[in-house]
């Protein structure tokens, strides 16, 4: 894919004092789905169990004024339990409700099921894309009685079809792209040239910026403990390709030269997610996207939760870093759809 024209970098840089910035604006995405993912992609046998979990998680997010975007899959929206528990959240304006479709349980099942390539939907065709997407789109229209404005793709599996399908229905944020980061080795897209900032994609790349403002791509936050991301992602990927005898990249971790993070309390420490958005947001880049499994909010339905004590230090780490943004980044915590509103300060 061609690298685009905004600068890749962006979220590094020469630190910017506070007084300096425009508003912080933070997205807290949940991809709210069927458990039972780690062992296997089915189309039969979803369970959602672990929505149950969602109002335990819902009173931090309340607790600090946080509205996060619950994305949900076809099992859940399908389920008349899980619709339960969101539906009253998102009509008392304390969340909103976008889609997450994983290809393997959207209907139309045309295609072969697959925990490979066709568990990424840009490799679908685009017709079947777009019943997919079509058809979950109106079964959280009719569940939730709200059409969805924001999206993100099982897997990220998100190309350019997808991003034109979005449109067409009305779309108003796409969250699929993850920078810093390639699903090629399993035949997904290759986001590693992707920027950190929010874009508005081109018909016909989508990782570069074009002139349809219809609908914003607010990439999932991903960079360095190092503030010169450019830099860092540039020695990780050399390390990356030197003999694994040398262990490279462990040496960049563990001196900090170049310590990839992802902002999600499944793969970050609290301090570490500090510390990302620290550098994101000093560096120029406004918007963080915070992700984590609705499988996390019940022990034993992820790995990243087994137990009950997990879960509370997961939630409490989740309040702490919600107390972080506010006090330290001065952001402000809104839905993801809501980023489309202020487009133009996120240029």
């Amino acid at each position: 894919m061609a690298r685009p024209e905004i600068d890749a970098g962006a979220g590094c840089g020469d630190e910017r004092s506070l007084a300096d910035r425009e508003t912080v604006r933070l997205a807290v995405t949940i991809d709210t789905e069927e458990e039972g993912l780690w062992s296997g992609l089915y189309r039969s046998k979803a369970t959602v169990e672990n929505i149950g979990g969602v109002p335990r998680f819902q009173e931090v997010c309340d607790a600090h004024g946080v509205r996060p975007t619950y994305l949900v899959t076809t099992p859940v929206a399908k389920s008349d339990a899980a619709v339960g528990i969101l539906r009253p959240i998102q009509d008392s304006g304390r969340c909103e409700i976008g889609t997450h479709v994983h290809p393997w349980n959207s209907p139309p099942l045309s295609e072969e099921a697959s925990s490979g390539t066709n568990s990424f939907l840009c490799n679908l065709p685009p017709e079947i894309q777009r019943a997919k997407i079509e058809g979950l789109t109106e079964l959280i229209e009719r569940q939730f009685g709200r059409r969805p404005i924001s999206f993100r793709a099982g897997r990220y599996g998100m190309g350019i079809e997808g991003i034109n399908i979005l449109r067409d229905l009305g779309y108003r944020v796409d969250s699929s792209v993850i920078p810093y980061t390639s699903y090629e080795t399993q035949g997904g897209p290759d986001f590693r040239s992707a920027t950190c900032q929010p874009y508005h994609p081109s018909s016909h790349e989508i990782l570069n910026p074009g002139n349809d403002e219809s609908l914003l791509e607010v990439p999932v936050t991903v960079g360095f403990t190092h503030r010169h991301f450019r830099l860092a992602h540039r020695a990780r990927s050399f390390a990356m390709g030197l003999p694994r005898r040398l262990r490279a990249v462990g040496v960049l971790d563990r001196t900090g030269i170049a310590t990839k993070l992802k902002l999600s309390p499944e793969q970050a420490s609290l301090e570490g997610m500090k510390k990302l958005a620290t550098a994101v947001t000093r560096g120029g880049n406004n918007s963080l996207v915070l992700m984590l499994h609705s499988s996390s909010l019940k022990p034993g339905c992820s790995p990243y939760v087994g137990s009950e004590s997990d879960l509370n230090r997961f939630l409490n780490d989740l309040g702490d870093f919600f107390a972080f943004c506010q006090t330290d980044l001065a952001a402000e915590a809104i839905p993801l759809g809501e980023f489309s509103h202020c487009r133009s300060e996120l240029q």
